[in-house]
């Protein structure tokens, strides 16, 4: 893995951790319009990089005959 891809979901997880964290801070309140953007537009970005990665492990396990 290239330290771009580590730098891109490390910024992710980070991005929809700080989010989440915003929002629990303030119970009761409405959430800000920021926290709000950001979780919105990190989340699908980060669940797509975990299925892909996981798509992608399988498939390549598949082509070199070790699957489960």
């Amino acid at each position: 893995m290239t330290w771009f891809k580590r730098y891109l979901i490390s910024f992710l997880i980070a991005v929809v951790f700080f989010a989440g964290f915003d929002a629990y801070k303030r119970p009761g309140e409405d959430a800000r319009l920021a926290t709000i953007l950001v979780a919105s537009a990190g989340w699908p970005l980060f669940a797509a990089l975990v299925v892909g990665g996981a798509v992608g492990d399988a498939v390549h396990a598949m082509k070199y005959g070790k699957t489960g």
